[in-house]
């Protein structure tokens, strides 16, 4: 992503917030949302800031916010069975979604930074960085502010289940994973429109 594309302007972070453009001004005049000022005196918002700002505000965050149509979703497992089939199934519930891939925390690191997701599916259980250190790294990092993390593990005790929404987990997806249950929990995280796939 380009300088440019980290910086929107009043009206658009208005129409991704639902409010009038003045209000977007008030809210910066406050300091709720950092503000840069052009040349020529407009306001120009840094898109992870406010990204981090609708998220503490509980407003619907869109999956396609980076300036283009896809939306970015990164899938870290160190299985490589599912992590082609959560793929196919991305692929399936949000079509034209841009999906990468990472098999442990190092990995996922890296992917990230460059990346942007406007979604991360995450394994709970792999080798080098555990899921829950690698979804406190993404809450910890500002350029990341906008991800949704979908904790995916078939050890879903209460236990990891605390631990992970300490660290900032969005959702929780069971393994073996429904597909219906999969695309139900990333469309109200992504905050998309798709139509059901369910056999009806």
């Amino acid at each position: 992503m380009s300088e440019k594309e980290k910086l929107v302007t009043t009206g658009e972070a208005a129409r991704l917030c639902s409010v009038d453009p003045r209000t977007i001004a008030r809210w910066t005049d406050a300091g709720l949302i950092k503000a840069h000022r052009t040349a020529g005196g407009r306001r120009r918002l840094d898109r992870s800031e406010l990204l981090a700002f609708m998220r503490a505000q509980g407003m619907p965050v869109p999956g396609r916010i980076h300036g283009g149509d896809q939306a970015r979703i990164a899938v870290v497992d160190d299985d490589p069975v599912v992590v082609r089939a959560l793929s196919r199934a991305l692929k399936r519930v949000v079509p034209g979604a841009d999906c990468r891939t990472a098999s442990d925390g190092f990995a996922a690191g890296l992917l990230l930074a460059s990346f942007q997701p406007d979604l991360v599916l995450l394994d709970v259980v792999m080798p080098g960085m555990s899921g829950v250190e690698v979804c406190a790294h993404i809450r910890a990092a500002p350029q990341l502010a906008g991800a949704a993390i979908l904790a995916v593990s078939g050890h879903l005790t209460s236990s990891v289940r605390e631990q992970l929404l300490a660290a900032g987990a969005n959702g929780f997806l069971a393994k073996p994973f429904d597909p219906h249950v999969l695309e139900a929990t990333v469309v109200e995280l992504l905050n998309v429109t798709t139509r059901s796939r369910r056999a009806r």
